[in-house]
């Protein structure tokens, strides 16, 4: 690989470890809100659906490090 897209790629990288540091916050406030959610609204569709989204947040951060992983050796190689 040559040092341009070499180069091009880290910046992706930095791109995609600012995105995962913003979607791993995203996903602990909506954990915490969760969590701190009344008892009596922990069967609610509501409650629900932010256990849903705490769930897609968690694997989109999963996916971001896989991506994060696979540039990285990309680079390396």
């Amino acid at each position: 690989m040559n040092a341009r897209r070499r180069e091009s790629l880290t910046q992706a990288l930095e791109m995609l470890r600012g995105v995962k540091t913003t979607v791993d916050r995203i996903a602990e406030e909506e954990n915490d809100a969760m969590e701190n959610m009344p008892e009596n609204f922990q069967d609610t569709d509501r409650y629900y659906s932010m256990e849903d989204a705490c769930d897609a947040l968690s694997d989109a951060s999963d996916s971001l490090d896989d991506a994060i992983d696979s540039i990285q050796e990309a680079i390396n190689s």
